[in-house]
């Protein structure tokens, strides 16, 4: 058995795995656009920093690919898949045969047309080169605009400012990190960054790029405002990489491919995982899960694909927090379970439907996250203990006995 994996991410990796809990012998061929084994790529804003090193860098030993008998062709992009020849054709004009395919090109940084910007005057904040192509210009003193106040943007924004680079965020939106944070939180977030030195700018985007006095950059916002900065980084989200799908019968893409219960693309032998697949949000524990079970799937399981509810951690700056499930819930049909204390940029908020924990937020008081996420993963009705929900000693004793006799004995 041939199995064939384009990409070489965390989803990759899992499916390496996953297949070889079925099937020892088969070969397995991993074929890898960048030059770097496998890497976490929540680590590059922290080797951006200087607090991880390259070699801190790998998601897995270097043995893994030698533990798992996988061979990896760094430095290849695959350019077409023929489902009918079930081969793999390379950017060095060889191909590869494959009897089971895993589709984990992840997803390209959205880049939207405007007016004098080229590659060559803005950076993303997407993997390992980008850090390092970032990290020539991050100089002490100069001046970044990041366009795009999300997890991306934030992260870089951190990188930055502890390089010592005065940073201002542009923000389409009304609020930070909108799909996750409601607008008391963005608030809260917003004055801390502000108290940090850093300008934010909302409900604004930039509309031209011009080469100012002693090659800087002139901004032109969509207010009106003009900037100059010397580095401009582009950190308004992904897009799924489906180049390979595109025009294949039986596909359907629809911001990113359409897979099966079982992510299978409507080809046969041929699956998905991670950032590519439509619907999927782009957070490692999704990506390793859905690696994990096509790997399986390909080698021969039959599992069904769950997803789990969102769950973010982002710490930047000596803030921290962790958005779970449907954090940014608005409307009728919830209840809201609130504690602030601004002074302390503390924020925590549980949000409830029908009596069952369906997201929560929680800044700079984050303990119990993991305990809030069984309970939303669960679908646990909380009537019996909601009073006790955001109490200092609410905890596992809290729960019914069936329910923390349940999670002791795993």
């Amino acid at each position: 058995m041939n199995y064939v994996l384009i990409g070489n991410s965390v989803a990759a990796v899992n499916a390496v795995a996953g297949i070889r809990e079925y099937d020892r012998e088969g070969n397995v061929t991993i074929v890898s656009a960048e030059n770097y084994p496998a890497y976490g790529r929540p680590l590059i804003s922290y080797w951006l920093e200087g607090r991880v090193r390259d070699e801190e860098m790998p998601y897995r030993p270097a043995s893994f690919y030698d533990r798992y008998n996988a061979r990896v062709l760094l430095g290849r992009r695959a350019i077409k898949v023929d489902p009918q020849a079930m081969e793999v054709y390379l950017d060095d004009g060889t191909s590869l045969p494959y009897d089971r395919l895993l589709i984990a090109t992840g997803g390209w940084p959205f880049v939207p047309p405007i007016n004098g910007l080229t590659p060559d005057n803005y950076f993303t904040f997407i993997n390992y080169d980008d850090a390092r192509r970032l990290e020539a210009a991050a100089q002490p003193g100069r001046e970044a605009v990041i366009l795009g106040a999300g997890p991306t943007g934030l992260k870089a924004m951190e990188s930055l400012v502890r390089r010592g680079v005065h940073v201002t965020l542009v923000e389409l939106a009304d609020r930070i990190w909108a799909p996750a944070l409601d607008a008391e939180a963005a608030a809260l977030v917003a004055g801390f960054l502000e108290a940090k030195g850093i300008n934010i700018y909302l409900n604004d985007t930039l509309t031209s790029v011009a080469q100012g006095d002693n090659d800087r950059l002139s901004l032109s916002l969509q207010s009106g405002r003009r900037l100059a900065a010397d580095i401009l980084v582009v950190a308004i989200g992904v897009r799924p990489n489906v180049e390979l799908l595109q025009d294949l019968p039986g596909v359907t893409l629809n911001r990113g491919v359409v897979v099966g219960p079982d992510l299978n693309v409507g080809l046969p032998g041929v699956y998905a995982a991670g950032d590519v697949v439509a619907g999927n949000p782009p957070l490692l524990p999704h990506a390793a899960l859905q690696g994990k079970i096509a790997g399986r799937n390909m080698a021969g399981a039959r599992e069904t694909y769950r997803p789990p509810a969102p769950y973010n951690a982002l710490g930047f700056l000596g803030l921290h927090l962790i958005s779970l499930g449907n954090s940014a819930a608005t409307g009728a049909s919830y209840e809201i379970l609130k504690e602030v204390d601004p002074a302390a940029s503390i924020y925590r908020k549980l949000v409830l439907q029908d009596n069952r924990l369906v997201g929560g937020l929680l800044i700079n008081k984050i303990d119990r996250a993991g305990l809030y996420r069984y309970l939303i993963d669960e679908g646990i009705e909380v009537t019996p203990f909601k009073e006790q929900l955001l109490q200092p000693d609410f905890g596992l004793l809290s729960l019914p006995e069936t329910l923390w006799q349940q999670q002791l004995s795993k």
